[in-house]
């Protein structure tokens, strides 16, 4: 039973990190017309190793390199964000779709051993 409960750990810990994800990229587009604020990132995979190897902060987060968009010097983009924003979202959905089959997975499994 130790590869349900791995898989469930990794399943949880990538949940957690796209939840941040979003966190990130809703604070990048509340800092839209802020002057000088440049966009943060989060490093999926080295945040989620670091989660798993269960760091104390596993964020790994980095400033974007995009170019910024006005003399402001503010770098973020609105289709760009709402992209991430859409395409983390997505992740998310996939990965409790799969951590509800596991579930799914583990009931038929103990239900055909009572």
């Amino acid at each position: 039973m130790e590869l349900f409960s791995d898989s469930l750990t990794i399943l949880e810990r990538s949940l957690d990190m796209r939840a941040e994800n979003q966190r990130i990229i809703a604070s990048n587009l509340a800092n839209i017309d802020t002057p000088g604020y440049k966009a943060r990132e989060l490093d999926f995979a080295a945040s989620l190793q670091k989660a798993i190897d269960q760091a104390e902060d596993p964020l790994v987060i980095n400033e974007s390199e995009a170019t910024a968009r006005g003399l402001d010097g503010n770098n973020v983009d609105l289709e760009t964000e709402l992209g991430k924003m859409s395409g983390n979202r997505v992740l998310y959905s996939v990965t409790a779709q799969v951590m509800a089959a596991k579930f799914r997975q583990m009931t038929t499994i103990f239900d055909k051993e009572s």
